[in-house]
């Protein structure tokens, strides 16, 4: 009979080794990989019961779960579900502790499923943990991988060393591995047509249909002009600001701004010619984007971002952003501004000054318009009288053309396939979204030579009285225009006021139910953003501690096992259970004509016993399963059950000594 294949300590090491690598845990994985792998060269073991393992499986599970609840706090999905992946083994290293000390190499299955305990009269399923515990290193070394090309090579590595230790023999060498150098090139170019496929669909769907509100980029902004459709965001509450002071008259910014686009092409806005550069922050983390002009006003703006490094959203004429926890901030000319951080909860106050946003000169870019709008939008400008020089008075006359005749609208007609989108806009449909006006109001002011930029962001409009803050909600998220106008950039708005009320149109009970969740998700973001460290991890470790004095109890009371050279019985043991009578009933089989097949495993023979020799395989069965025991379990049997697998084999032996070949 051949034996299982039993996991090599080396293979354990060079997984958690790699998931240290992805994951940078070196330390983390240095103390997991030291204290399982000595677990194969210790001759010191402890028998434990399937109720001790229940108990840590319980426990670990449980840790398990509130990792859960604080990487969602913190992080947010997916990023949650992500580092949860990631750090599931280490979760379950207890677990894979008492099991790697334990006596016996295999595991009860009702330790890890909990619906098996409910029956206390079912037969005991055992398995092998090991290789599970192999691939879920593996798994979560996947979660955390930066998906280079090395993580490939290391990955294939680790998958095909178990596959050649169990490579079927029969096969010739040249033909198994041209078959497996055939999967691993398909394996590659799933996961890199997979990763392609992944940047291509956050590139190409628009930033509205994530309903986070938080898909702000600062190069590109994808437009929903001239698709057929009804346009609604979401009511999930992405920044809550509160205006200094605390009266309740106290207002807030109107326009929370994120990013310009200074080029228009086809349906999309791009950020083109522009580069960020590094913003360096003074004491107490206050960090200067421009000089104050006027009187300042302070604002706190508590975000929640489920990506790393979120644009920030700044009222105009922002000078300094305070209290802001960051590793680095970048600005380009267009006014973005961007952090390098971690996902999570932050929050930071912002110092501003009148109407007037500080962003680069405008260049020739600015004032372009596409060929294929510019006649429309050019006679529309001539007639308005626009000119730089007029100044105030073009912006008067932009916002009364789009108050007369136009209106707001989420659902919105295909546009004519031939022609400009924009153009049967300001001609025909005069119905669009904030999109649609912002980006006529641009092409409009540059036909005129007005520099004008298309501009992103929230719009602030909703008061909570609970909370005495304004809530800026996914369905808030705004664009509008910014102008340079006598020797300043300011914002124009030319959508009409109304739209907010249309966008709210559908809100009611569920909303004020996700608005209760939120609050609580905010406030324990925000508590646990502001606590202190050192308290968490003496707070894990008074949790932790009670279950470390039960574990060791428990191992201290439990019956010690001595293993002479460990290592030979658990990885490479061949010779333990060479006795057993079931060979003799191999043999007398073999002469009888139903000679065990190669690679054929004993339950397979017996089945193939069953139903071509309709042989009654109840009894044998039975002692193969008393047989594996004592040839593969380092624990072996006891005296009665090896009592009883002779006894077994020697009645079969008996009651069939007269059968004859098929």
């Amino acid at each position: 009979m051949t034996e299982p294949m039993k996991i090599h300590p080396l293979m354990l090491f060079a997984a958690i080794a790699f998931w240290g690598w992805q994951s940078e845990q070196w330390f983390a994985a240095a103390v997991a990989a030291a204290l399982l792998c000595a677990s194969f060269y210790t001759a010191l073991h402890w028998r434990q019961s399937t109720a001790t393992l229940s108990r840590v499986a319980d426990f670990c599970g449980v840790f398990a779960l509130l990792l859960s609840v604080y990487f969602y706090i913190t992080h947010g999905n997916p990023q949650a579900i992500i580092l949860l992946f990631m750090w599931l083994p280490m979760a379950f290293l207890p677990l894979a502790l008492t099991h790697a000390y334990s006596a016996t190499r295999r595991m009860d299955a009702r330790v890890m499923f909990w619906s098996l305990r409910r029956d206390p009269l079912a037969r005991p399923a055992t398995f092998d943990p090991w290789f599970p515990y192999y691939a879920a290193w593996l798994i979560a070394a996947s979660a955390a991988n930066a998906r280079s090309e090395w993580f490939y090579v290391g990955l294939v590595a680790l998958v095909s060393w178990p596959l050649v230790r169990i490579r079927p023999w029969s096969y010739r060498v040249g033909t198994w591995g041209v078959a497996f150098s055939v999967a691993i090139g398909l394996g590659y170019a799933i996961h890199y047509g997979l990763h392609e496929a992944q940047t291509w669909l956050e590139n190409a769907v628009p930033e509205w249909i994530s309903g986070d509100g938080s898909r702000t980029d600062p190069y590109r902004a994808t437009t929903d002009i001239g698709h057929i459709g009804k346009l609604k965001e979401s009511d999930t509450i992405v920044l809550r600001v509160f205006p200094a002071g605390a009266a309740k008259e106290a207002k807030p910014p109107a326009l929370l701004h994120r990013a310009s686009y200074n080029t228009y092409f086809g349906a999309s806005w791009l950020a083109r010619g522009t580069t960020f550069a590094n913003v360096s922050s003074t004491a107490n983390d206050v960090w200067p984007l421009a000089p104050a002009t006027g009187v300042t006003v302070r604002a706190t703006v508590h975000d929640y971002t489920v990506r790393p490094n979120p644009v920030l959203s700044l009222p105009a004429g922002t000078s300094t952003v305070e209290a802001l926890n960051a590793v680095n901030m970048q600005r380009n000319a267009l006014g973005a501004v961007q952090l390098v951080r971690a996902p999570g909860f932050f929050s930071y106050v912002v110092a501003y000054a009148g109407e007037q946003a500080f962003e680069g000169p405008p260049t020739a870019e600015d004032t372009r318009v596409p060929q294929k709008e510019r006649e429309a939008f050019v006679a529309v400008a001539t007639e308005l009288g626009l000119t730089p020089a007029r100044g105030d008075d073009a912006v008067s006359h932009v916002k009364q053309f789009f108050a007369q005749g136009y209106r707001y609208a989420t659902f919105l007609k295909d546009a004519p396939l031939a022609g400009s989108p924009m153009v049967d806009f300001l001609h025909r449909s005069k119905s669009g979204h904030c999109e649609y006006f912002a980006t006529a109001t641009v092409l409009l002011l540059r036909a005129g030579g007005i520099p004008a930029r298309y501009a992103t962001g929230f719009a602030v409009l909703e008061k909570s009285v609970l909370e005495n803050a304004w809530l800026v909600r996914t369905r808030h998220a705004h664009a509008w225009v910014r102008a340079y106008v006598n020797g300043a950039w300011i914002d124009i708005d030319t959508t009409p006021p109304s739209w907010s009320e249309v966008e709210a149109e559908g809100s009611g009970g569920w909303s004020k139910l996700t608005d209760v969740w939120s609050w609580l998700q905010f406030r324990a973001s925000q508590a646990w953003a502001n606590s202190d460290q050192r308290k968490l991890l003496i707070g894990a470790f008074a949790a932790v501690f009670p279950f470390a004095l039960w574990l060791a109890w428990r191992l201290y009371r439990s019956r010690r096992t001595i293993k002479n050279n460990p290592l030979k019985q658990i990885v490479t043991s061949h010779l333990s259970g060479n006795d057993s009578e079931f060979y003799r009933i191999e043999q007398r089989l073999t002469e009888q004509g139903w000679a065990r097949r190669t690679h054929e495993t004993a339950r397979d023979w017996l089945a193939r016993l069953h139903s071509e020799a309709k042989m009654d395989t109840a009894a044998l069965a039975e002692i193969v399963e008393l047989h594996n025991r004592y040839r593969f379990d380092p624990v072996g049997l006891d005296d009665v059950r090896r009592t009883q697998l002779k006894e077994a084999a020697s009645g079969w032996l008996a009651g069939n000594a007269h059968n004859t070949h098929p």
